[in-house]
């Protein structure tokens, strides 16, 4: 949120310097940080957590499939990392939530 452009700069190249980049990169640094809160607030709580896992797995989903949809615009490392990434992530969250009952 502090620094879009040295956040995403791996991910998106070039075009973290750019005004429109770094307003959605700042976005999607108050997306993760309220979705980290939520999963803390309520991670003793299964009932309470399944949605916060259930949100933070969709946008795991989305963060791979935009960056594989985008993979020939993007820097390699960006192209491969991201996407590993946030598909590595989503399979945690289904687990862990799957493990809930």
């Amino acid at each position: 949120m502090v620094a879009p452009r040295q956040a995403t700069s791996g991910w998106i190249g070039a075009s973290a310097d750019k005004v429109p980049a770094q307003v959605l990169a700042r976005a999607l640094g108050v997306r993760d940080a309220v979705l980290g809160v939520g999963v803390l607030l309520t991670a003793d709580d299964g009932y309470a957590l399944r949605p916060w896992l259930a949100a933070c797995v969709a946008c795991d989903a989305v963060d791979c499939a935009a960056s594989l949809a985008a993979r020939d615009e993007l820097p390699r490392a960006g192209a491969v990392a991201v996407p590993v990434v946030a598909a590595a992530s989503a399979l945690a969250g289904a687990v862990l939530a799957a493990k809930l009952d």
